[in-house]
């Protein structure tokens, strides 16, 4: 009998052990739910040092490995490592830092980073630009420059605005030619995007009711880049739809060494479509139809050599080469079946064109044997130039669905 009660103790106080420790690890899986759940902010400021670089330019630099040790993420640069399996730290590895000239020894930063990958695992900018003095880099304590996509542009900008550098006073350079506003146009749509987004989800439409380039005569911005929206969301359940306009503000555009950037970004909340497309008589304002210009006539392609659209936008001089063409936006069927056949061209054909030339946006290579066409076509054009790596993986899905809807409508009209 007393053997079998200190046995039933000893069982009875080993299964208060195995409860204690089950309950041990579940308060240690919800500590570290609500750990992960809670948003860490960083100040970026803190991590980024701006000065010049060794041709005396303004550049800045990110402390990267500062980042990733105090947010205790593995660092790439380590073996074994590899960033891909890490989408924050891909995100912190692939962020693009901007500079914009304010004043002598002042410069405006900005980031463009994946934040809502970020935001996912708990990780905030404290801001994404801010003014920073400039700065000598100390020879020894250089930080890790950011890695970042071959495609990425030149992140200095000119100490000296200049006829050459420096803030933008026309969308033309000196020649004539429209500049490349290609990240312009893309942060703009990714701000109407995004501000859609968080207002109505996904189940919204847009409408761009005015795009303008201001050039101020005084006050704080030297130039304004707006394009001015009205979206609509139309509830699924048969109620009224709900109609918003804002605006989309990209402050003091600058040239250097051929690139364009941008000092900030800003979206307005509107209470009508007439207050969003109001312009303020304090500057010099060129209004862009549309975004882009009308066209007519049956010339199958316009000056940068993408296929003309019927009574839609087709690429912009002002945003030369690949930056502006209705199929940076979303095609529709009426679009496509208004176009018409011209000479050297069916109508099949310009809509293989207008296909492929969407993937020229990417500088896409041609291989000119099997599409030494289009190969052709599109070196003909100062503006394109092939790359390597293939950079068509880079595409928004507005350009995929058009690229599947002009498939579609070309193979109906070859069969």
């Amino acid at each position: 009998m007393e053997d079998n009660a200190k046995r039933n103790k000893r069982i009875s106080m080993l299964a208060w052990i195995g409860t204690a420790a089950v309950l041990t690890v579940c308060v240690i899986l919800i500590v570290a739910v609500s750990l992960r759940g809670h948003l860490t902010v960083i100040d970026l400021e803190n991590y980024v040092a701006v000065g010049t670089d060794a041709g005396g330019n303004p550049a800045v630099l990110l402390d990267v490995d500062a980042i990733l040790r105090d947010l205790h993420l593995p660092n790439p640069n380590r073996p074994g490592v590899d960033m891909h399996d890490y989408p924050d730290v891909e995100a912190l590895c692939t962020a693009k830092m901007h500079l914009s000239y304010l004043s002598d020894d002042r410069m405006r930063v900005t980031i463009d980073a994946d934040t809502d990958t970020l935001r996912r695992y708990g990780i905030a900018f404290k801001a994404l630009s801010w003014e920073q003095q400039i700065k000598g880099f100390v020879e020894g304590e250089t930080p890790t420059p950011v890695p970042t996509p071959a495609e990425t542009p030149n992140t200095s900008a000119s100490p000296a605005p200049s006829v050459q550098d420096g803030f933008l006073t026309s969308l033309l350079d000196e020649d004539g030619n429209g500049l490349n506003l290609r990240i312009v146009c893309e942060a703009v749509q990714n701000e109407r995007d995004f501000t859609c987004n968080e207002v109505f989800g996904n189940n919204f439409d847009t409408t761009k009711t005015q795009v303008v380039f201001i050039v101020y005569t005084g006050g704080v911005h030297h130039n304004l880049y707006r394009a001015s929206y009205t979206a609509t969301y139309k509830p699924e359940d048969g109620q009224e739809p709900i109609t918003i306009w804002f605006t989309v503000d990209l402050y003091d555009l600058y040239r250097f060494n051929g690139e364009i950037g941008y000092g900030q970004i800003d979206v307005s909340m509107c209470g009508s479509e007439e207050e969003s497309r109001h312009i303020s008589s304090n500057g010099s304002v060129t209004r862009l139809s549309g975004g882009g210009v009308k066209v007519s006539g049956k010339n199958g392609f316009d000056q940068n050599g993408f296929v003309r659209f019927p009574d839609c936008p087709t690429s912009y001089r002002m945003a030369n080469g690949v930056y502006w063409s209705p199929t940076y936006d979303a095609l529709t069927e009426d679009m496509i079946w208004k176009l018409t056949a011209v000479e050297g061209h069916s109508l099949a054909n310009l809509l293989r064109y207008a296909r492929k030339e969407i993937y020229a946006r990417y500088y896409t290579a041609f291989d000119p044997k099997t599409e030494r066409e289009f190969d052709a076509h599109y070196k003909s054009y100062k503006w394109y130039q092939a790359r390597e790596p293939d950079l068509s993986g880079l595409m928004t899905e507005t350009e995929r669905q058009n690229i599947r809807l002009l498939r579609e409508i070309q193979s109906l009209i070859e069969k």
